[in-house]
């Protein structure tokens, strides 16, 4: 289990007063199960009442519900599956983290696409593991999370990795206009010059001169490298 401290700051660096975690009264982790299917809510209970210092207070089977139980019991971490029908994970984290800042939310899951965690950590989660993760590991994960930090489980740490680096490239993205969005968007499609002229009402001179001034924007040489920048930096899809 990869353990990542907030803001990328090392074990010895401590934390700002204001981003410390705030001191929760004492007594065992108050724990939230969420997820649509009862068996897996049944043997995470399970896993988890194996720790002496954690009590599960109740079980949802909705990101809807979840948000509900999170007002009336007041856990301290919530144990959450990302991907449910209607409100999913990440939705109702987000939801959870602006009603109740104080509780953590740690998702489990079975994907790990790099677009799952980009979302997962913009909607403020304290951990990502995956389904397999043992006891005590998940009681492991609870404490860490109380304690300010972040939990992303070993198989998941190279795309979060990439996330990071990827939403630094966004801030330094250079700005596109609306149309030279829209070329490239086409190009990265595996439109024609003349295609993307066609779609777009203009002349093919004109798309060469956006895509000149695209380019020259993004550093690029040629479509392929300003495709895959544009990609990188969240431009285009």
């Amino acid at each position: 289990m990869v353990c990542l401290y907030p803001k990328g700051r090392f074990k010895e660096d401590p934390l700002p007063a204001e981003s410390q975690p705030k001191p929760r009264e004492e007594g065992p982790i108050r724990i939230l199960i969420v997820d649509d299917h009862p068996v897996t809510r049944e043997g995470l209970h399970a896993a988890l009442d194996l720790a002496n210092d954690v009590v599960v207070v109740g079980e949802s089977d909705s990101g809807e519900d979840a948000v509900v139980k999170v007002g009336e019991l007041t856990p301290d971490i919530v144990f959450m599956d990302v991907r449910m029908p209607g409100m999913n994970g990440i939705e109702a984290t987000k939801a959870i983290r602006q009603a109740s800042p104080s509780t953590r939310v740690i998702l489990f899951t079975v994907d790990e696409s790099r677009a799952s965690i980009s979302e997962a950590i913009q909607a403020g989660v304290s951990g990502y593991l995956l389904k397999d993760a043992s006891a005590d590991e998940l009681v492991n994960a609870a404490r860490l999370a109380l304690e300010g930090k972040a939990v992303i489980h070993p198989q998941l740490t190279r795309a979060f990795i990439e996330e990071v680096q990827i939403a630094e490239k966004r801030v330094e993205a250079p700005p596109l206009s609306r149309r030279e969005k829209e070329i490239l968007q086409k190009v990265a499609y595996g439109a024609t010059t003349k295609e993307v002229a066609h779609d777009l009402g203009i002349s093919p001179h004109t798309v060469k001169t956006h895509l000149e001034r695209i380019f020259e924007k993004l550093g690029a040489n040629d479509r392929a490298q300003a495709v895959a920048i544009a990609i990188r930096s969240g431009l285009v899809e």
